[in-house]
């Protein structure tokens, strides 16, 4: 039994151009398009360009400019629905649930990326008014 593929367009965010790099590398090898972005406010311009095309932002908590929680949130804004795997290599602990979709530690290794965004994209959350049975 073949499985089926997961695809799309990530928005990745990082200030250092390493992560960056192994990310995308590993996410290009999994058939998924990058588009990357180098600080919180970077990001939250590219999602404002690509937003119909982005399936997932995986965004660094730590980043100059903006942070990736102020990011997240005003991309939460934008699009209630958005998903967002953060990353960091000094906070142990993630985000709120309502922010984060995923959470991963630096250095990042590759299964678990692309374990975490796999989970990430099949799962559907129910969100907005309908989210507790009104």
């Amino acid at each position: 039994m073949k499985s089926r593929t997961i695809a799309g367009t990530i928005l990745l965010a990082d200030d250092e151009p390493l992560v960056r790099k192994t990310a995308c590398a590993t996410l290009n090898e999994a058939d998924f398009q990058v588009i990357e972005a180098v600080d919180g406010v970077d990001a939250l311009l590219k999602f404002q360009t690509y937003h119909e095309d982005i399936s997932l932002v995986i965004m660094d908590i730590h980043m100059p400019k903006m942070s990736g929680i102020s990011a997240a949130t005003r991309i939460k804004e934008l699009d209630h629905f958005a998903k967002v795997i953060f990353i960091s290599g000094s906070t142990l602990r993630a985000p709120s649930e309502e922010l984060a979709d995923g959470f991963l530690t630096k250095p990042l290794r590759g299964r678990d990326l692309l374990n975490t965004v796999r989970r990430v994209l099949r799962e559907t959350r129910l969100q907005g008014p309908f989210a507790n049975g009104l």
